[in-house]
């Protein structure tokens, strides 16, 4: 009797996992199939060489991502990371997602630009704080082929539309040992800026903030 009882304990208990990774899977159709519209019909107008689908990290990987590093990704920069993937767009536009050693780099490359203002002052301190604050809280995620490198200003994330401000940062550090990095705005959509750089409009520099006074 005991090894019946068992044996249907056993029965239901797959069948519970069963349903519940039929549900999990049912789920990830649904997120997949309502995913901004607007990415699935930009994504019908380029054209892709090479075989990147494979490096595509997966909603876990991002989730990973996060936790380890303990970030909150934009919403529409993660469904740009599952559909397409790291990659350069145009030949000049270089944008990098969870699971790509690049992104990493990135946040280096971010610390040595900190470094530099540091370094080789600008002669206005409080601009160059203000520099400095906004690298701070800066996350890496691509560079153009300017040497342009965009960045979320992490401080400023926001649960009403999932995203954050977004900057054009670039460096130059001339012989006269005074650093001029160049902080631009680029707005809190990165689908926008993306649309738009596919679209061939101009998104670098877009606008500078009315608190760097150039």
């Amino acid at each position: 009797m005991r090894t019946i009882e068992l044996q249907i304990m056993a029965f239901v208990i797959s069948r519970f996992f069963i349903i519940l990774l039929a549900a999990i899977f049912q789920l990830h159709l649904f997120r997949l199939k309502h995913m901004s519209n607007s990415w699935h019909e930009l994504m019908q107008t380029l054209q892709f060489e090479g075989e990147n689908a494979s490096r595509n990290p997966s909603e876990e990987v991002i989730a990973v991502f996060e936790q380890e590093h303990k970030i909150t990704l934009s919403s529409d920069y993660k469904e740009f990371c599952e559909l397409f993937g790291s990659g350069c767009f145009g030949n000049t536009l270089d944008i990098y997602c969870p699971g790509n050693s690049q992104l990493l780099l990135g946040q280096e490359r971010l610390q040595l630009i900190i470094n530099n203002i540091r370094e080789f002052s600008s002669g206005d301190a409080q601009l160059d704080d203000e520099k400095i604050d906004l690298l701070s809280n800066g996350f890496w995620i691509g560079i153009d082929s300017s040497g342009y490198c965009l960045i979320c200003d992490l401080g400023t994330y926001c649960d009403e539309d999932s995203s954050y401000d977004l900057y054009w940062v670039q460096e130059d550090c001339p012989e006269s040992e005074s650093l001029e990095c160049n902080v631009y705005y680029a707005g809190r959509s990165f689908f926008e800026l993306f649309r738009d750089f596919c679209n061939g409009l101009r998104i670098n520099p877009c606008l500078k903030p009315s608190y760097f006074r150039y």
